[in-house]
């Protein structure tokens, strides 16, 4: 029985050290946009104090995406401010609200990147107001802020492919906006 064991835990352990040492970021060389050949693998278990299963129930990791988790050289062609995190008033209220990006894994290992709004109401516990899941082993979510409270979630740094969102006061939630000329 012993033997078994411990042929199961070597077999196992080229397994679990992969894992540990395993980066955030792979990207693949190629000719297209290095957002295009990135695959995330988040590694968090909590996501600004906020334990990732408390997010969605499905997930087992999650990171926010912040420009140290980035290989210096990608990171320096994002912005000079970091396009990854917004604070505003987005629903209209007089509660401070934080929007950001990342990337999350489900523990049946489907992955994607995530749209997160929490709010924080002064002197009470931050609280998640909306999560927006885009799946998709190659996905990538930047995003940005504007005064009338629409939200735009860029799914690329050189193009037009972007999720508009603003807070709707008939449904009381985030909803998504055509894009601005779009049909």
């Amino acid at each position: 029985m012993k033997r078994i064991l411990l042929v199961i835990g070597l077999a196992l352990t080229p397994a679990i050290v992969h894992a540990a040492e395993r980066p955030f970021m792979e990207t693949t060389p190629g000719p297209e946009a290095w957002w295009l050949r990135t695959e995330y693998h988040p590694f968090g278990k909590e996501v600004r104090g906020f334990p990732v299963a408390k997010i969605r129930a499905d997930w087992c990791k999650a990171n926010e995406f912040r420009k140290d988790l980035f290989p210096k050289e990608l990171a320096a062609s994002l912005e000079a401010k970091s396009p990854f995190t917004a604070d505003g008033f987005f629903d209209g209220s007089k509660t401070r609200q934080t929007a950001l990006v990342g990337a999350y894994e489900t523990c049946a290992g489907k992955r994607g990147v995530f749209f997160l709004i929490m709010s924080r109401p002064e002197g009470k516990p931050a609280e998640i107001s909306f999560v927006r899941e885009f799946p998709g082993e190659r996905e990538f979510a930047a995003l940005d802020a504007f005064k009338d409270g629409t939200i735009v979630v860029f799914h690329c740094l050189e193009c037009d492919s972007a999720t508009q969102l603003r807070w709707s006061r008939v449904r009381k939630q985030f909803v998504r906006v055509p894009a601005k000329g779009s049909d």
